[in-house]
């Protein structure tokens, strides 16, 4: 019988940050309101489903919104585990920068003029922009970040598929789930414009 492992991966809670419009990478933020509750209405609607495992970022929001997820779907006690692996893309110098002002900086860095839906599917070359732009010396190339999410899911593939576990939650970022969406599933990188606050994608491995 074939082994069977279906990651539920979404992005965190809606933040401050993301309330006052700023650009947010490693630097964190705490859930809002809205964020705590549709982190609970998104652990209400996944009741259906048992988690033999659990993952998120190292950052607080991302932590905080896997532990009201499994609250709300009554699985308050199944352990966390925080991996900086699934960390968001350093934004280097634009953290906290007003988003209008990243965006627009990073659509002028391109000959073409792109609109927000055309940049959002030059994920490599935004990276770029960030990473040549930084000032701080601490964003990540887009080879580094693909390669510590790469060795994530292949690590936690195993490791499940081994273990027989069925579903596994992942609490991660907007970038990076593009950046998985972009490595894993062009189809649906194609298809996905933008990462909304506890957007919900899975996946399954068979083996």
């Amino acid at each position: 019988m074939d082994s069977i492992v279906t990651f539920y991966v979404t992005r965190h809670g809606e933040t401050l940050l993301n309330f006052i419009n700023k650009a947010q990478g490693w630097v964190d933020s705490p859930l809002t309101e809205k964020g705590m509750h549709t982190a609970k209405q998104l652990g209400q609607k996944l009741n259906s489903i048992h988690f033999s495992a659990a993952y998120s970022s190292d950052t607080s929001r991302a932590i905080l919104t896997a532990k009201t997820i499994l609250t709300a779907k009554g699985q308050k006690d199944l352990p966390i585990v925080p991996d900086n692996r699934l960390r968001e893309w350093c934004l280097g110098c634009w953290e906290a920068e007003n988003n209008d002002k990243f965006i627009s900086s990073a659509m002028n860095a391109f000959p073409k003029r792109y609109n927000f839906t055309e940049l959002n599917l030059h994920l490599p070359e935004v990276c770029d922009f960030i990473y040549r732009t930084d000032t701080t010396g601490m964003a990540e190339p887009f080879h580094i970040i693909t390669k510590r999410l790469e060795e994530f899911f292949i690590e936690a593939g195993n490791n499940h598929l081994k273990l027989n576990s069925s579903n596994v939650l992942i609490i991660t970022h907007a970038f990076a789930i593009k950046t998985l969406l972009y490595l894993f599933s062009k189809e649906m990188f194609q298809k996905t414009s933008k990462i909304q606050n506890v957007d919900i994608f899975h996946r399954s491995i068979v083996k």
